[in-house]
């Protein structure tokens, strides 16, 4: 195997691959590792499910040809839940109908089988340099608690006491993610539907705030029939 560059660990990436043949898989997660990237491998949507339950990855390398859910209805599935997501196909489907499925599923990038490593690590440097762009865009994000205010790279937003305490509370919980119920009681909101629907009206107001500071979409995404987490980190002052 050829050389590999390392990476400096602020600008590794966090990879999941998709792959049954495990071998290629080892091979794949071993060349990935040893350039700097976090990197984890799996046989089968279930096991990248059970793995994205606790977070996202900035790269998923996704194999069509998989026991149970194949890799284009992955895709399509994990594009709409994780928008911010770069989706690598590779796969030994070479036909331009297969290229074309995999585009329309939410694949950035297609592949095709045997793929050489210096091949594989071009493109896993371009994604890193998109991904590392959109780091330092939310590096510079700040909420200035005392003046409650946001700044971002497009400007700064005024932000309410809610505002405040939405985004506060979100930067400062583990992986950036609280449950409905406690924002809910943090807002002092009552926790029944109505209080449900005036959260979402609340985080919809501040999205719209963080949008126009210039912060990147998705600044905060909805966890199914759990809450919200806030995708970007944010530095607090008082």
């Amino acid at each position: 195997m050829a050389a590999m560059r390392v990476v400096p660990r602020n600008a590794c990436l966090k990879i999941a691959i998709v792959e049954d043949h495990g071998d290629l898989r080892d091979l794949f997660v071993d060349f990935l590792s040893e350039m700097g990237h976090e990197v984890a491998g799996y046989g089968c949507a279930d096991d990248l499910d059970d793995y994205l339950a606790d977070g996202s990855v900035d790269l998923l390398i996704l194999d069509l040809n998989l026991p149970g859910e194949d890799g284009y209805s992955i895709a399509q599935r994990l594009r709409t839940a994780h928008r911010e997501m770069h989706i690598l196909m590779l796969t030994a489907r070479n036909a331009v109908s297969d290229r074309i499925m995999g585009y329309v599923s939410g694949a950035d990038n297609y592949l095709t089988k045997p793929v050489s490593p210096q091949e594989l690590a071009i493109v896993v440097d371009g994604i890193m340099r998109r991904v590392s762009a959109t780091r330092l865009q939310a590096e510079q994000v700040t909420l200035d608690t005392a003046h409650m205010q946001l700044s971002g790279p497009n400007g700064t937003s005024t932000l309410t006491p809610p505002d405040v305490i939405l985004l506060k509370n979100l930067a400062e919980a583990p992986s950036r993610k609280l449950a409905y119920w406690r924002l809910q009681e943090l807002l002092q909101i009552e926790p029944d539907d109505n209080g449900k629907a005036a959260l979402e009206v609340r985080i919809s107001r501040l999205k719209k705030k963080m949008h126009d500071a210039g912060v990147p979409d998705p600044a905060i995404k909805s966890l199914w029939k759990k809450g919200y987490q806030l995708c970007v980190p944010v530095q607090i002052v008082h």
